[in-house]
């Protein structure tokens, strides 16, 4: 008999009986299309339960079927997994049932096996998705509607083919069900400010996730940012404040932040809160512990695996849900088939200093990354005074010194300026009083540190040189980072300088390159040291990337790639010491103007 499948359409209220899914055709180029062919026929009814909360009362709804709407049949004989198409001919009951053909194969089906049926949005199954054997899909922007959520969503169910001379049909009557849970949501502020767009995050909300070929079952694999992130949360249609939410299955504890016009310059002056970081994840580890770099012959470091990056602070209406077991194939709205009513407060959410999540990672536009590049940011104003835009970068990297509680202010006058023929340790406005790891403050190196780690001359033998018979080799290097695995770098790819915990080898140090003989410490050339992310990541070392810098008072970068300059804690006339990192050596103290932007590098004493 044919095969009868009830459709769960998730994407569809039960009011809006006359809205479809409908999806874009897709051709499969296989290597069997000349083989005999099967007609396969099925005919597929939708129909979804209904959860109402909070008795959580089933209803039933159905929805009709629109021309050039499509099934896809997957199969796997063998080794071979093949993706089949079936498309809507006819349609019956006002369109409540439909009949799908596609022609199939013959060597793909097997009379009397059960194969899994996929109706989706997206309507493709990529050659890489059917080698994984998962389909990939794209929650992090939603777009709310209900009319819209077959783009997000995956229905599937299992069906016995049973084959007859040159036609098949399927055993029994099956349901197609929907991979994902969906709760329908209204949402305004307290006040009756207007929403721009609402963000979604909280335990068990993901950006991204993959539904099993096999079993049909979803599973988050990218999770939306614990914190506030416009960047990196969840995100339904611009204006959107009746909504569906599509979620993974499973227990989910969601917190919703309605963004309104002033959301990003309302609170740009806000002082910065000081944070504290897990030790296990903020420091470079070498042989399961925190490796050491000597920055003095009686003091050593632990250095941080990131630079520091300042977080924009932002202000939203904010609302947080209780804790729920969401199940697959739901719609879950209130009573009357109304959308569940929630309200955002006002909420500031402080700035923050933070780590880069990774050594080579800096929070410049990376789509302007080149050799010699300059960027303008965008800015807003606020009280007459010109900041770095929060709406368009969520991170900043090159605040001047003595900004630790304003970092994103352009100024060419409010900055740490000691004058005279003044010198010392500056640590009032270290930005490391605001970034904790575990209960401790970290710290800037100060300019004769800096010297120490990265020895010029190999005269006087520290901690900090190598000795192999009568060759004393410095324990840094300049590299760069062979993104594209040619040996051979272009402007694209990163610079910078590599540094060797005291305790590495020179054998095991010459392995975190990828280059034949590659060379130590001053006169080196970068291009001659090629090295990849994993062996930065996996070997221990610190890797400092060449960066830019901010000209006093400026919003444009320049030099990017060519400079790396980070802060010191000394201090000399003027203004603030750093060090510029370039090709074949570095300049400490450099005598740049005060007041421009730097990175910066953080260390905890060991000793």
């Amino acid at each position: 008999m044919k095969k009868s499948i009830l459709l769960s359409a998730v994407c569809i209220a039960m009011a809006i009986i006359t809205t479809s899914c409908s999806s874009d055709p897709t051709d499969y180029l296989e290597d069997d299309a000349n083989e005999e062919k099967l007609t396969l026929t099925v005919t597929a009814e939708s129909e979804f339960t209904l959860n109402i909360l909070p008795d959580e009362h089933n209803a039933k709804s159905y929805r009709k079927w629109e021309s050039g709407d499509k099934l896809l049949l997957v199969t796997t004989n063998g080794s071979r997994t093949k993706v089949s198409t079936l498309t809507l001919t006819s349609t019956k009951r006002d369109g409540v049932s439909g009949e799908f053909t596609g022609l199939i194969p013959i060597s793909r089906i097997v009379s009397g096996n059960v194969y899994r049926f996929f109706y989706m949005g997206k309507n493709t199954i990529s050659k890489e998705e059917l080698a994984a054997g998962k389909l990939n899909i794209d929650l992090s922007k939603q777009p709310g509607s209900i009319n819209g959520l077959k783009n997000n969503c995956v229905w599937s169910g299992l069906g016995k083919i049973i084959v007859s001379g040159a036609n098949a049909n399927v055993e029994g009557s099956i349901t197609l069900e929907n991979a994902f849970s969906v709760v329908h949501f209204a949402m305004s502020t307290d006040d009756g400010t207007d929403i721009t767009r609402v963000g979604m995050r909280g335990e068990g909300v993901y950006t991204a996730a993959t539904v099993d070929l096999t079993s049909g079952k979803a599973t988050g694999t990218t999770a939306t940012s614990a914190e506030v992130d416009p960047e990196e949360n969840v995100f339904f249609d611009e204006g959107a404040t009746n909504f569906c939410a599509i979620l993974v299955p499973g227990r989910t504890s969601l917190i919703f932040d309605a963004y309104y016009d002033g959301s990003y310059s309302d609170v740009v002056t806000k002082v910065p809160k000081a944070r504290s970081y897990p030790e296990a994840e903020s420091f470079v580890y070498y042989n399961g512990h925190k490796a050491a770099f000597s920055v003095s012959s009686t003091h050593k470091v632990a250095i941080t695996n990131g630079n520091m990056q300042y977080v924009m602070p932002m202000t939203t209406y904010n609302t947080r849900m209780m804790e729920k077991v969401m199940n697959a194939n739901t719609l879950i709205q209130s009573k009357n088939d109304k959308p569940f009513k929630i309200t955002g407060r006002y909420t500031i959410h402080p700035g923050y200093y933070r780590l880069a999540p990774e050594q080579w990672e800096m929070a410049m536009p990376k789509n302007k990354r080149r050799e010699n590049g300059t960027y303008t940011y965008e800015t807003v104003k606020k009280d007459g005074k010109e900041y770095i835009s929060p709406k368009t970068y969520r991170y900043f990297d090159l605040p001047s010194w003595g900004m630790i509680d304003n970092p994103t202010l352009l100024s060419a006058t409010e900055y740490f300026r000691p004058g005279g023929s003044a010198s010392g340790i500056e640590t009032q406005y270290d930005f490391g009083n605001k970034l904790y790891v575990g209960t401790e403050k970290t710290r800037t190196m100060t300019s004769d540190e800096w010297d120490y780690l990265l020895p010029k001359t190999t005269t006087t033998v520290t901690d900090r040189i190598w000795v192999s018979g009568s060759t004393r080799i410095p324990k840094w290097a300049q590299c760069y980072i062979d993104e594209n695995g040619n040996g051979t770098r272009n402007p694209g790819e990163q610079r910078g300088y590599i540094i060797f915990p005291d305790e590495m080898t020179l054998d095991k140090a010459k392995k975190v390159f990828t280059s034949s003989n590659p060379t130590f410490g001053t006169g080196a050339h970068m291009t001659k040291n090629a090295t990849t992310y994993d062996k930065i990541k996996n070997s221990g070392v610190v890797f400092i990337p060449l960066s830019a810098y901010r000209p006093v008072g400026s919003k444009t970068l320049t030099q990017w790639g060519n400079h790396g300059n980070y802060f010191t804690s000394s201090y000399k006339g003027s203004g603030i010491i750093h060090v510029r990192l370039v090709q074949g050596t570095y300049v400490n103290p450099d005598p740049s103007a005060p007041g421009q932007g730097y990175m910066s590098r953080l260390v905890q004493n060991i000793n």
